[in-house]
């Protein structure tokens, strides 16, 4: 199995994760009775949900998840091991396009010290040695 099929496969697991929310969300907040009309419920978004107002240990500053329990570390955990392969993948990628570049510039290390050699100077580039070319300017500075 590829990268790309587990990919697939997360991606499919997390549809159905957020279908499952959606569905939760579009459910009735109160169960409607038969002999009752319609049940109104008033919402207030900033409120606390009841039994949290006096646990102050649980109140944390940390943003609620997606789906506000277990699903939420499973996707973090998931998309964690997604990111981590994508890279490995684009490293092994990058590295196998420039093995040849690596090669190429072995090989041109090597002529030039062949040529550098073949010239006598080998020695001398292998001391780091400072050459002293001839002065073949003219000079301007007539004083």
């Amino acid at each position: 199995m590829t990268i790309r099929d587990e990919i697939r496969e997360l991606c499919i697991a997390h549809d159905k994760f957020m279908a499952e929310a959606r569905e939760e969300i579009r459910s009735p907040p109160v169960s409607e009775t038969e002999d009752a009309g319609l049940i109104y419920k008033e919402y207030d978004n900033n409120a606390l949900p009841a039994g949290s107002e006096g646990d102050a240990d649980e109140v944390s500053d940390a943003p609620p998840g997606i789906f506000g329990d277990w699903r939420d570390q499973a996707l973090a955990e998931a998309m964690g091991i997604c990111l981590a392969e994508t890279r490995k993948e684009m490293r092994a990628e990058r590295a196998a396009e420039i093995a040849p570049l690596k090669t190429e510039i072995a090989e041109l290390r090597g002529q030039v010290s062949a040529l550098l050699t073949m010239l006598g100077a080998g020695d001398k580039a292998k001391d780091a040695s400072i050459i002293a070319l001839p002065n073949w300017r003219k000079r301007t500075d007539a004083a």
